[in-house]
């Protein structure tokens, strides 16, 4: 088996770039460290190119999803070395960190699933509103860590206006003014969030948490409560769904995000679709 392992220096807030040599430099591993944008997505391309079977990611969630974009339907295994900010991810899949040896050997293989928003895939959550613009703001500034989202949070709780959304499902049809929409494929978002604490990586469907317009004040008080995903149990304002097929129709654009990873332009209209067992994930 060719089993190859993509480096993330940037991952982890530059913390992988300090802490990757100590367990690839000198061993006998086929790896390529992707220092510049794009890199990794390049990369990948080239593993599905050369016939690489296990392709191992050591970053985070965002190195994940450019990794799966770029395989393009390809029957690779994925797997990664959590080494990012959050591994929201890798929290739900159960994953810790390995020691890449592990990856060499016989490893657990699960089918799981992914989602689609338009022609993108993730692999973990999608998230439009609050969190999305935030992230955006976040990523404009160009000041990292927890300064950086803190400045975030507060410019755009001064500018944030709750869009009115249609939401059409294969089972049900909503419409309302929402301050949050959150598809997930997996439970756990930025590092701290369960979001949607029962989502499944394989029973085919995705897990939608809708939150209603509310004052800003309430709707930072509701945040301590998504530590644990207890959030759900405010049903005036927080409302759960399952489905495989969805349609978002936005009274204006709205930015969304990825796995973390912002959309380059605001659109009005998103389909949004699991892909059930989708993917080969590896499990040491």
């Amino acid at each position: 088996m060719k089993v190859r392992f993509l480096i993330n220096p940037s991952a982890g807030k530059g913390k992988t770039r300090k802490r990757w040599p100590k367990f690839f430099a000198g061993k006998k591993l086929n790896y390529r460290v992707c220092e510049e944008p794009g890199m990794i997505e390049h990369a990948t391309r080239d593993a599905v190119k050369e016939g690489v079977d296990r392709l191992i990611l050591v970053g985070g969630d965002g190195s994940l999803n450019t990794a799966l974009n770029a395989l393009s339907g390809a029957d690779i295994e994925l797997g990664t070395i959590p080494t990012g900010s959050g591994n929201d991810f890798a929290r739900t899949a159960g994953v810790k960190f390995f020691e890449p040896e592990r990856y060499l050997e016989p490893c657990n293989l699960r089918r799981i699933d992914l989602g689609k928003v338009n022609d993108r895939l993730f692999i973990n959550i999608f998230g439009s509103g609050f969190d999305a613009d935030t992230a955006r703001r976040m990523q404009l500034s160009g000041i990292k860590g927890d300064l950086g989202y803190l400045v975030a949070v507060l410019r755009t709780l001064g500018t944030f206006r709750s869009p009115t959304v249609t939401v059409q499902t294969d089972r049900e049809r909503l419409e309302l003014e929402t301050m949050s929409i959150s598809v997930g494929n997996g439970r756990y978002h930025g590092g701290m969030f369960m979001l949607t604490p029962d989502a499944d990586l394989e029973d085919g469907e995705l897990d939608l948490c809708l939150v209603r317009k509310i004052s800003k004040l309430r709707f930072i008080s509701l945040i301590p409560s998504s530590f644990k995903g207890k959030h759900v149990e405010v049903t005036d304002v927080v409302s759960m769904h399952r489905f495989r097929r969805m349609k978002l129709a936005f009274s204006g654009p709205v930015y969304y995000h990825v796995d973390g990873e912002v959309s380059s332009e605001p659109f009005k209209e998103l389909q949004i679709s699991v892909l059930p067992r989708a993917l080969t994930f590896v499990v040491p």
